[in-house]
């Protein structure tokens, strides 16, 4: 059974692409239209300090993909991407090795995550679908 069939309630939230729609054209106006902040804001209709969040979450997200494509970390929902880097497991192959190895596991005994025996704070089972979808991708 495939992880979004077992929790068919909730959409995953892996990023097909490196941007959302938004961040698209927030860099696109600002980089190719040469829109300064302010005149981004006023199209859009929100204040100039939300676009300057859009715009470096979006350079960030960026970056990461061209460094390191599929297994950028920034394609996972900020949740489970905390979690792995707090766990010192911010890599696909770690992730696949500490499920392989039952480190890190859904105990369906309890419904929790579970990372080596113990369950960690905020990090649930939309983190643990995520984490499962993130890491059967090839």
């Amino acid at each position: 059974m495939k992880a979004s069939e077992a929790f068919p309630l909730r959409q995953l939230k892996i990023r097909g692409t490196p941007l959302s729609e938004q961040q698209e054209l927030v860099i696109r106006l600002h980089e190719v239209e040469k829109l300064t902040h302010p005149e981004v804001a006023l199209r859009l209709g929100v204040s100039k300090e939300r676009i300057q969040q859009i715009y470096r979450a979006a350079k960030a997200i960026r970056a990461d993909y061209a460094q390191n494509g599929r297994d950028a970390l920034l394609l996972l929902p900020a949740r489970a991407r905390h979690f792995l880097e707090n766990i010192d497991r911010a890599s696909r192959p770690m992730v696949k090795l500490a499920m392989v190895t039952k480190e890190l596991c859904w105990d369906e005994k309890w419904k929790c995550l579970r990372y080596q025996g113990k369950s960690p704070r905020n990090a649930g089972q939309w983190t643990w679908l995520a984490l499962l979808e993130w890491a059967a991708e090839d």
